[in-house]
Protein backbone atom coordinates (compact mmCIF):
# COMPACT_ATOMS: atom_id res chain seq x y z
CA UNK A 1 0.00 0.00 0.00
CA UNK A 2 1.11 3.36 -0.67
CA UNK A 3 1.28 6.23 1.69
CA UNK A 4 0.10 10.05 0.48
CA UNK A 5 0.65 12.99 2.56
CA UNK A 6 -1.65 15.67 1.63
CA UNK A 7 -0.61 18.85 2.91
CA UNK A 8 -3.25 21.45 3.07
CA UNK A 9 -3.11 25.12 3.87
CA UNK A 10 -5.93 26.35 6.44
CA UNK A 11 -6.37 29.58 6.97
CA UNK A 12 -8.70 28.20 9.24
CA UNK A 13 -12.59 29.22 8.08
CA UNK A 14 -13.58 26.62 4.95
CA UNK A 15 -12.30 23.57 6.35
CA UNK A 16 -12.84 22.80 9.96
CA UNK A 17 -13.44 18.93 9.66
CA UNK A 18 -16.27 19.11 12.55
CA UNK A 19 -14.53 21.06 14.82
CA UNK A 20 -17.30 23.75 15.17
CA UNK A 21 -16.89 24.69 18.63
CA UNK A 22 -13.75 26.15 21.03
CA UNK A 23 -12.59 27.95 23.92
CA UNK A 24 -11.18 31.57 23.17
CA UNK A 25 -11.17 32.92 26.32
CA UNK A 26 -10.49 33.06 30.33
CA UNK A 27 -10.78 35.34 32.86
CA UNK A 28 -10.50 35.18 36.55
CA UNK A 29 -11.64 38.65 37.06
CA UNK A 30 -10.44 41.46 40.03
CA UNK A 31 -14.06 42.30 41.43
CA UNK A 32 -15.15 41.35 44.93
CA UNK A 33 -15.21 37.62 45.39
CA UNK A 34 -12.76 37.33 42.24
CA UNK A 35 -15.44 38.12 39.98
CA UNK A 36 -15.90 38.18 36.61
CA UNK A 37 -15.11 33.95 36.76
CA UNK A 38 -16.05 32.92 33.51
CA UNK A 39 -15.34 31.47 29.74
CA UNK A 40 -15.61 32.92 26.41
CA UNK A 41 -16.19 30.18 23.28
CA UNK A 42 -16.35 30.73 19.37
CA UNK A 43 -18.80 29.19 17.37
CA UNK A 44 -16.40 28.33 13.95
CA UNK A 45 -19.80 27.04 12.40
CA UNK A 46 -23.15 26.61 13.37
CA UNK A 47 -24.65 24.57 15.50
CA UNK A 48 -27.75 23.45 15.80
CA UNK A 49 -27.70 21.81 19.19
CA UNK A 50 -25.52 23.43 22.18
CA UNK A 51 -26.00 20.59 23.77
CA UNK A 52 -23.54 17.93 22.44
CA UNK A 53 -21.37 20.32 24.22
CA UNK A 54 -20.12 20.52 27.88
CA UNK A 55 -17.42 21.71 30.19
CA UNK A 56 -15.44 20.14 32.63
CA UNK A 57 -12.77 21.77 35.37
CA UNK A 58 -9.90 20.37 37.05
CA UNK A 59 -8.18 22.46 39.68
CA UNK A 60 -4.81 21.78 41.97
CA UNK A 61 -3.88 19.26 39.19
CA UNK A 62 -6.70 16.96 39.69
CA UNK A 63 -6.83 14.66 36.78
CA UNK A 64 -9.75 14.81 34.57
CA UNK A 65 -12.65 12.91 35.11
CA UNK A 66 -13.45 12.13 31.39
CA UNK A 67 -16.87 13.33 32.35
CA UNK A 68 -17.94 16.69 31.73
CA UNK A 69 -19.96 18.25 34.62
CA UNK A 70 -22.05 20.91 32.82
CA UNK A 71 -24.13 20.52 29.63
CA UNK A 72 -24.95 23.22 27.52
CA UNK A 73 -28.70 23.43 26.89
CA UNK A 74 -29.99 22.53 23.47
CA UNK A 75 -29.44 26.25 21.69
CA UNK A 76 -29.40 27.09 17.92
CA UNK A 77 -25.79 28.85 17.65
CA UNK A 78 -25.41 30.90 14.80
CA UNK A 79 -21.39 30.80 13.07
CA UNK A 80 -19.54 33.62 14.48
CA UNK A 81 -21.37 33.67 18.09
CA UNK A 82 -19.37 34.66 20.84
CA UNK A 83 -20.48 32.35 23.86
CA UNK A 84 -19.87 33.31 27.74
CA UNK A 85 -20.20 31.08 30.23
CA UNK A 86 -20.14 32.08 34.15
CA UNK A 87 -19.99 30.95 37.41
CA UNK A 88 -22.79 31.45 39.78
CA UNK A 89 -22.74 34.17 42.21
CA UNK A 90 -24.32 36.96 43.83
CA UNK A 91 -24.72 40.00 41.50
CA UNK A 92 -22.05 37.65 39.07
CA UNK A 93 -23.86 38.49 35.87
CA UNK A 94 -24.05 41.84 36.75
CA UNK A 95 -20.66 42.02 37.50
CA UNK A 96 -19.53 40.61 34.40
CA UNK A 97 -21.58 42.89 32.37
CA UNK A 98 -19.97 45.67 34.06
CA UNK A 99 -16.64 45.02 33.55
CA UNK A 100 -16.47 42.96 30.20
CA UNK A 101 -19.59 45.20 28.33
CA UNK A 102 -21.29 41.98 27.70
CA UNK A 103 -24.13 40.19 29.40
CA UNK A 104 -23.43 36.29 29.32
CA UNK A 105 -25.60 33.84 28.21
CA UNK A 106 -24.70 30.76 30.66
CA UNK A 107 -24.25 30.12 34.76
CA UNK A 108 -22.83 27.69 35.97
CA UNK A 109 -20.20 27.09 39.09
CA UNK A 110 -18.10 24.34 37.08
CA UNK A 111 -16.47 27.92 35.97
CA UNK A 112 -16.04 28.91 39.24
CA UNK A 113 -12.39 28.75 38.39
CA UNK A 114 -8.49 30.52 39.00
CA UNK A 115 -6.19 30.82 36.83
CA UNK A 116 -4.01 27.86 37.46
CA UNK A 117 -7.21 25.32 37.35
CA UNK A 118 -8.25 23.10 33.76
CA UNK A 119 -11.06 23.66 31.50
CA UNK A 120 -11.95 21.04 29.21
CA UNK A 121 -14.09 21.49 26.50
CA UNK A 122 -16.40 17.86 25.66
CA UNK A 123 -18.09 17.07 22.53
CA UNK A 124 -20.47 13.67 22.52
CA UNK A 125 -18.69 13.02 25.33
CA UNK A 126 -15.07 13.00 24.06
CA UNK A 127 -12.39 15.73 24.77
CA UNK A 128 -12.49 18.61 21.58
CA UNK A 129 -10.60 21.44 23.20
CA UNK A 130 -8.96 22.53 26.27
CA UNK A 131 -7.36 25.80 28.06
CA UNK A 132 -4.63 24.28 30.90
CA UNK A 133 -2.81 21.08 31.07
CA UNK A 134 -5.07 18.22 32.01
CA UNK A 135 -3.85 16.84 35.47
CA UNK A 136 -0.99 20.00 36.20
CA UNK A 137 -1.73 22.24 39.03
CA UNK A 138 -0.76 25.37 36.89
CA UNK A 139 1.18 27.77 39.73
CA UNK A 140 4.20 28.77 38.53
CA UNK A 141 3.55 27.77 35.43
CA UNK A 142 3.95 29.39 31.76
CA UNK A 143 -0.07 29.53 31.59
CA UNK A 144 -0.79 30.54 34.67
CA UNK A 145 -3.56 33.54 34.71
CA UNK A 146 -4.08 33.91 38.51
CA UNK A 147 -6.22 37.38 38.62
CA UNK A 148 -5.48 37.40 34.87
CA UNK A 149 -6.76 36.14 32.05
CA UNK A 150 -5.91 33.73 28.72
CA UNK A 151 -6.79 34.38 25.13
CA UNK A 152 -6.43 31.84 22.15
CA UNK A 153 -4.14 33.47 19.31
CA UNK A 154 -6.36 33.92 15.94
CA UNK A 155 -6.32 31.36 12.89
CA UNK A 156 -5.52 28.64 16.08
CA UNK A 157 -8.13 25.49 15.79
CA UNK A 158 -9.09 23.51 18.76
CA UNK A 159 -6.76 21.12 20.11
CA UNK A 160 -7.93 18.21 22.76
CA UNK A 161 -4.11 18.21 23.71
CA UNK A 162 -3.04 21.78 25.22
CA UNK A 163 -0.90 23.85 23.72
CA UNK A 164 0.20 27.25 25.56
CA UNK A 165 1.97 28.31 22.98
CA UNK A 166 -0.98 28.42 20.99
CA UNK A 167 -2.44 31.37 23.53
CA UNK A 168 -1.19 34.62 25.03
CA UNK A 169 -1.24 35.38 29.02
CA UNK A 170 -1.65 38.14 31.14
CA UNK A 171 0.99 36.78 33.66
CA UNK A 172 -0.54 36.61 37.13
CA UNK A 173 -1.80 39.22 39.07
CA UNK A 174 -1.99 41.16 36.19
CA UNK A 175 -5.82 42.53 37.17
CA UNK A 176 -4.93 43.57 40.83
CA UNK A 177 -5.87 47.19 41.19
CA UNK A 178 -8.25 47.31 38.08
CA UNK A 179 -11.53 47.37 40.83
CA UNK A 180 -11.98 50.62 41.79
CA UNK A 181 -12.58 51.73 44.97
CA UNK A 182 -16.29 52.01 44.17
CA UNK A 183 -16.20 48.34 42.39
CA UNK A 184 -17.00 50.06 39.04
CA UNK A 185 -13.88 49.01 37.74
CA UNK A 186 -14.01 48.25 33.77
CA UNK A 187 -11.52 45.96 31.57
CA UNK A 188 -10.91 48.85 29.10
CA UNK A 189 -9.73 51.08 32.25
CA UNK A 190 -7.44 48.37 33.34
CA UNK A 191 -3.39 48.53 32.34
CA UNK A 192 -4.02 44.59 31.33
CA UNK A 193 -7.06 44.27 28.97
CA UNK A 194 -8.63 41.38 28.26
CA UNK A 195 -9.38 41.15 24.76
CA UNK A 196 -12.92 40.06 25.03
CA UNK A 197 -14.07 39.02 21.44
CA UNK A 198 -11.50 39.34 19.26
CA UNK A 199 -10.63 35.99 18.13
CA UNK A 200 -10.72 35.23 14.52
CA UNK A 201 -10.73 32.07 12.66
CA UNK A 202 -9.35 32.62 8.95
CA UNK A 203 -10.48 32.14 5.79
CA UNK A 204 -10.15 29.53 3.34
CA UNK A 205 -8.27 26.55 2.65
CA UNK A 206 -6.21 25.00 -0.42
CA UNK A 207 -4.30 22.68 -1.62
CA UNK A 208 -0.61 22.91 -1.29
CA UNK A 209 1.26 19.88 -2.58
CA UNK A 210 -1.31 18.30 -5.41
CA UNK A 211 1.78 16.83 -7.84
CA UNK A 212 1.67 13.03 -7.13
CA UNK A 213 0.72 11.36 -10.34
CA UNK A 214 -2.81 9.56 -10.86
CA UNK A 215 -3.73 11.99 -7.66
CA UNK A 216 -5.54 15.01 -7.34
CA UNK A 217 -7.64 17.24 -5.28
CA UNK A 218 -10.68 19.22 -6.10
CA UNK A 219 -12.05 21.48 -5.71
CA UNK A 220 -8.63 23.82 -5.64
CA UNK A 221 -8.52 26.26 -3.59
CA UNK A 222 -11.15 24.49 -0.93
CA UNK A 223 -14.33 26.76 -0.30
CA UNK A 224 -16.08 25.01 1.89
CA UNK A 225 -15.94 21.39 4.41
CA UNK A 226 -15.85 19.35 1.43
CA UNK A 227 -13.24 18.24 -0.96
CA UNK A 228 -12.60 15.05 -3.46
CA UNK A 229 -9.59 12.62 -3.37
CA UNK A 230 -9.13 10.82 -6.69
CA UNK A 231 -6.70 8.14 -7.77
CA UNK A 232 -5.85 6.23 -11.01
CA UNK A 233 -5.01 3.44 -8.95
CA UNK A 234 -7.47 0.98 -7.34
CA UNK A 235 -4.88 -0.21 -4.83
CA UNK A 236 -6.46 0.78 -1.38
CA UNK A 237 -4.29 4.25 -0.02
CA UNK A 238 -3.96 5.79 3.61
CA UNK A 239 -4.40 10.04 3.40
CA UNK A 240 -3.06 12.06 5.85
CA UNK A 241 -4.63 15.98 5.89
CA UNK A 242 -2.41 18.38 7.77
CA UNK A 243 -3.59 21.94 9.03
CA UNK A 244 -0.65 24.47 8.43
CA UNK A 245 -0.01 24.16 12.36
CA UNK A 246 0.98 20.79 11.45
CA UNK A 247 -1.86 19.04 13.28
CA UNK A 248 -2.98 16.15 11.56
CA UNK A 249 -7.48 16.57 10.78
CA UNK A 250 -7.76 13.72 8.71
CA UNK A 251 -6.96 10.21 8.57
CA UNK A 252 -8.11 7.93 6.25
CA UNK A 253 -8.08 5.19 3.32
CA UNK A 254 -9.43 5.15 0.19
CA UNK A 255 -8.89 3.30 -3.15
CA UNK A 256 -10.86 5.10 -6.56
CA UNK A 257 -12.65 8.59 -5.55
CA UNK A 258 -13.75 9.48 -1.62
CA UNK A 259 -15.31 12.89 -0.90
Amino acid sequence: NYIFTLLITLCLTGASFGQDLLITGAIDGPLPGGFPKGIELYAINAITDLSIYGIESAGNGIASSGTQEYTFPGDAIAAGTYIYLISTGTNNITLFTQYLGVTPQYENNVVNINGDDTVILYKNGSIEDSIGVIGEDGTGKDWEHLDGWAYRNSGVAPNAVFDSSEWTFSGKNALDGCDKSDDTGTNAECDSVFPIGTYTYGGTASVKNNAIAGFSTYPNPITNNTFTLTSTSNEEKSVMVFNLLGKKVLDTRFSGTKS
